[in-house]
């Protein structure tokens, strides 16, 4: 098949460019990916424009947005890349470092992300991976984030969306913290309660245990659900957390189930991340390895 006239062979230099800025729309970015400076970047695409004689990003003060016509040529040239990079992986050669950031909220980050990482460094040694953390979502149409990991029950127009995690919500504390027998109506009377500030996951817990929830009100206050859960480590008291956040710490010993009753609020972790982003080869390894790693006790 032959190119448009006009049209001569695209070098590769020109759409490995034109690739980088259509995936992280962030001259910035791109160059860095591929350790070049802005310029080679915005020379390249400029050389691309000319050549397929379409303008390929619309460039305001917000950054780059891709065209319609960029939109299309984005989409065959990452599946082009990709089989490239696959053919070369193939038969022994090896592959430029690409970078992939994930953005996490900051407790699930390092609870469940930092103790599994070196895994997945030697298992994609080719991927560049740079963990963000937030406590609110990150925007993904137009930022420097391929995938994200958010909390709640999904839903997330125009995105796509792929479950992790069904999560439940139960109270634990260090071994040895609560005397035995003591029945929860009395120990939510007696012991230091760690709130996590901006949920009422006490209150809830009460309701869904049959107790009363003016029961679960006193105690202190933390703004992340990591603090309330080393506080609870270090003996401060009871807090209440998500089965994926502290399966680490029931399994090693370091936290314990002081009831069994548990309260399934509906929410669960996901992976986000645009339909773009969804086709990158980087992406699909990190989350085919997350939903590996998680183990079966995580999954949905």
């Amino acid at each position: 098949m032959s190119l448009p006239q006009g049209v001569s062979a695209l070098p590769l230099q020109a759409l490995r460019a034109f690739d980088a800025a259509a995936r992280h729309l962030n001259m910035a970015r791109a160059a860095e990916e591929l350790g070049v400076t802005q310029g080679a970047i915005s020379r390249q695409i400029k050389s691309l424009e000319g050549q397929l004689a379409e303008t390929l990003f619309k460039r305001g003060p917000r950054g780059l947005k891709l065209t319609e016509a960029g939109d299309l040529l984005a989409d065959y040239v990452r599946r082009g890349l990709e089989q490239l990079e696959a053919g070369l992986f193939r038969i022994g050669q090896p592959r430029s470092r690409t970078t992939l950031v994930v953005n996490a909220a900051r407790t699930f980050a390092m609870r469940v992300l930092a103790p599994r990482i070196a895994d997945f460094a030697r298992a994609h040694p080719w991927i560049a991976l740079r963990l963000e953390t937030h406590r609110y979502f990150a925007q993904l149409h137009g930022a420097d984030v391929d995938v994200a990991i958010r909390a709640g029950d999904g839903d997330w127009p125009g995105h796509v969306v792929q479950p992790l995690t069904k999560e439940v919500l139960f109270p634990v504390c260090a071994p040895g913290y609560l005397p035995e027998g003591l029945p929860p109506s009395e120990v939510l009377a007696r012991a230091t309660l760690l709130h996590y500030a901006e949920r009422p996951h006490w209150r809830d817990w009460a309701i869904a245990a049959g107790l009363d929830p003016a029961l679960a009100t006193a105690g202190p206050r933390f703004d992340e659900t990591a603090l309330t859960l080393a506080a609870a480590e270090a003996r401060q008291g009871i807090a209440v957390g998500w089965r994926v956040l502290v399966a680490d710490a029931l399994a090693s010993g370091r936290l314990v189930r002081p009831f069994p009753q548990a309260l399934d609020d509906g929410t669960g972790y996901h992976l986000v991340m645009t339909e773009m982003a969804a086709r990158r080869s980087t992406v699909q390894a990190f989350c085919e390895w997350l939903n590996a790693a998680m183990g079966e006790s995580a999954r949905v």
